[in-house]
């Protein structure tokens, strides 16, 4: 697949720091690592960065890891240590700057430690992020750092273009995106002008107010083009994502070890629950053991108000979600849960279908209206759901049969006119 370098993240460590290790003397390319320490020498495992040469330039890639490691890996891991990131950076980035033209950190923090790395270290050019519980694809940019985050459980390459023509240190860049949109509204503006002067050449006669408008629009596609003459010296960059299809068939010998990949990272996790607690409560129970400070309220606290939606809700396979995966064991892994549950890397980590919280089993009202701890006082829930909603679990690949409107039929919801 043509990798140059691969970042460690926690989840590398499933299968055992000797047998990472291992993998990474076969690699014909380094893994990277910043902070991932031996605990008696204080040594990194793994190089902390890379420097490659690309064109001339020396681009400086870094490797952080979270030093939260997730349930299971650090009593597995007691050689190693993992020294905080954020303050681990700073020393290499600075070290690194000395030599580099641009730096780039691969990110294994989530969200929010990105955008305080970026905040923190405005010299860094790139943050390609990992970890965390994204769901979709997104470009950010902080403190002018661009973080670019990918969709979570594989569905996805993100590819990223630079064009340079100053390549005078500190390299600058501006988005392309920005470029795009002033020439998508210089190309309608040209598109209605062609229109209105047609309309004037068929009717032969004078007309004032397409003469005006003609004059405006005019003195607008001037304004634009200034706007564009602006980005001719400029060094830009241009990202998107591109969706890994169904019709990429799996490699036999790949498949073997995702298999023996999920065995083996399934006897890490000890259920924490044994049984289902709702099975013996009453409603009023179950209300009084949602924590208090929790976002989260669950679909029970909504079936006060909303009794027919919430009757109409257990019917569903939204309902029965997360039993769904209970009875697929090779599914019912983390990378599941963001799907097959509700409140998911925003409420807790939980690693299992036996360990989410009886109130976000299944795919609930606040999985798709938003948390809904106030509502009605002062919370805000989203009543619309929208499509980009719905596509954030009904991708393309996994639910290739998805239908806005008849899906929302199935799960009791109806569009309000």
């Amino acid at each position: 697949m043509g990798y140059d370098l691969v970042n460690v993240g926690d989840k590398d460590l499933m299968m055992g720091l000797k047998f990472l290790y291992g993998l990474s003397q076969k690699a014909k390319f380094p893994f990277i690592s910043a902070n991932l320490i031996e605990k008696g020498n204080q040594k990194t495992i793994f190089k902390p960065h890379v420097i490659k040469e690309i064109l001339g330039l020396k681009v400086g890639i870094i490797g952080l890891m979270d030093d939260q490691f997730s349930p299971g890996i650090q009593e597995q891991e007691a050689g190693v240590t993992v020294l905080e990131p954020l303050s681990t950076s700073k020393a290499v980035i600075k070290r690194l700057r000395e030599y580099c033209d641009l730096i780039v950190v691969l990110s294994q923090l989530g969200a929010s430690k990105d955008r305080k790395l970026a905040r923190q270290n405005p010299e860094i050019d790139l943050i390609l992020g990992g970890g965390g519980e994204a769901t979709r694809a997104i470009l950010e940019r902080v403190n002018e750092v661009p973080i670019y985050r990918l969709e979570p459980r594989g569905g996805y390459l993100g590819r990223i273009d630079y064009s340079l023509v100053d390549v005078k240190r500190p390299i600058k860049f501006v988005v392309i995106s920005e470029r795009d949109e002033i020439e998508k509204r210089l190309e309608r503006l040209i598109t209605r002008s062609i229109q209105i002067k047609s309309e004037i050449a068929k009717s032969g006669e004078k007309d004032a107010m397409k003469a005006k408008e003609l004059k405006f629009l005019e003195s607008k596609r001037q304004e634009l083009e200034r706007s564009l003459s602006a980005f001719q010296d400029k060094n830009f960059y241009r990202h998107r994502s591109i969706p890994v299809q169904l019709s990429v068939k799996d490699d036999p010998c790949i498949l073997k070890a995702v298999e023996n990949y999920r065995a083996e990272s399934a006897k890490l996790y000890r259920p924490t629950v044994g049984a289902l607690p709702e099975k013996d409560l009453s409603e009023k129970e179950m209300l009084a053991r949602i924590p208090k400070e929790s976002p989260y309220v669950g679909a029970i606290s909504c079936k006060g108000c909303h009794i027919a939606n919430y009757h109409n809700w257990l019917k569903t396979k939204h309902a029965k979600a997360s039993q769904t995966i209970i009875a697929t064991p090779k599914y019912a892994q983390e990378e599941c849960l963001v799907c097959h549950s509700t409140g998911y890397g925003k409420i807790g980590e939980y690693a299992t279908v036996e360990e989410i919280p009886f109130y976000l089993r299944g795919v609930q009202c606040e999985a798709c209206h938003g948390a809904g701890k106030g509502h009605p006082a002062k919370g805000e829930v989203q009543k619309k759901v929208t499509l980009g909603i719905c596509r954030n679990c009904h991708t393309k690949d996994q639910s290739p049969t998805f239908n806005y409107l008849a899906y929302l039929e199935k799960i009791g919801c109806k569009i309000s006119k």
